[in-house]
């Protein structure tokens, strides 16, 4: 499962990009409406809204010039109570407590380099920590 802060450091070439190119050409990509939300509003406010346009129109391709198309978790009432459960926990974003419950619903973990999600690992969702030094446990 794909968070923002993932798909923020591949699109920036950060640490942990190639983490994420490598599941985005191989892989079984999952993310949230939401996620991409969050992602959208972060690039507007920092590179405008064409940019954010463009972002999101690539992320929801279903031909993407980089890799496999990125499957697209329905939003629920099952997901949405899950998602407000583990908010309700605190520590998370609303955005990031999508995420998490997408991957508890699916089985899989969160691809993330955000410490933020150390407590979700504390509920038992698997978190995968982007590179070496992101701060997380596994």
């Amino acid at each position: 499962m794909l968070d923002a802060f993932s798909v923020l450091a591949y699109l920036g070439g950060e640490p942990g990009a190639d983490e994420v190119l490598a599941l985005l050409q191989k892989g079984e990509p999952w993310m949230t409406l939401i996620g991409l939300g969050d992602v959208a509003y972060i690039i507007e406010r920092t590179q405008g809204a064409e940019a954010a346009r463009e972002v999101w129109a690539n992320l929801r391709a279903e031909e993407r010039p980089d890799g496999v198309p990125i499957r697209w978790l329905p939003i629920d009432d099952g997901l949405v109570q899950r998602a407000a459960s583990i908010k309700a926990r605190g520590g998370l974003s609303y955005a990031d407590a999508f995420s998490a419950a997408a991957a508890a619903e699916l089985g899989c973990a969160v691809l993330t380099g955000d410490r933020e999600f150390a407590v979700v690992e504390q509920l038992g969702i698997q978190v995968r920590w982007l590179g070496p030094n992101s701060g997380g446990n596994s």
